[in-house]
């Protein structure tokens, strides 16, 4: 078995995690709670690729700025220490999440319909944005950004 870099078990697991997202693809009230779990499980893991890089000897500061500065990779820094802790004072997040309450739940997560698709999706409603981001479109783009971070600071 070739010999491989420790965050590479986390990455795979990352896009797994995302893969196993696509039974959500279609939002009902009746998968909301397993959907916001799931959700809330991929930005948890997906986030914290970034200790696994730092054990595999990549910068703490290069990871630190590209999150920043990544759109995507800070909503879900945000939204995995959101979830993680209930609420952000450990830092200034760069993302104000609205959050609703559904089915007992209080998460930024909510069912619309997105007339494009012609379908109901679960988006993240986002203070910044004016609009619902999707979800599955969002877990996506992260896991393209960290992708992105591998090919610029490759060791």
């Amino acid at each position: 078995m070739k010999n491989l870099l420790p965050y590479q078990e986390q990455l795979d697991r990352i896009k797994r995690l995302r893969e196993d997202l696509e039974r959500f693809s279609i939002a009902t009230d009746d998968n909301f709670k397993n959907a916001v779990d799931a959700f809330t499980s991929f930005f948890i893991q997906c986030y914290h690729l970034r200790d696994w890089l730092i054990q595999s000897r990549y910068g703490a500061r290069d990871i630190n700025i590209f999150i920043s500065k990544s759109i995507w990779l800070s909503l879900c820094k945000d939204m995995a220490n959101k979830q993680k802790h209930k609420e952000i004072n450990q830092y200034e997040s760069q993302n104000h999440f609205i959050e609703h309450k559904t089915f007992g739940i209080v998460t930024p997560i909510v069912n619309y319909y997105d007339p494009t698709k012609k379908e109901n999706r679960f988006g993240l409603d986002v203070e910044e944005f004016g609009t619902l981001i999707d979800v599955i479109d969002l877990t996506e783009k992260c896991i393209k950004e960290w992708e992105r971070f591998l090919y610029i600071y490759s060791i």
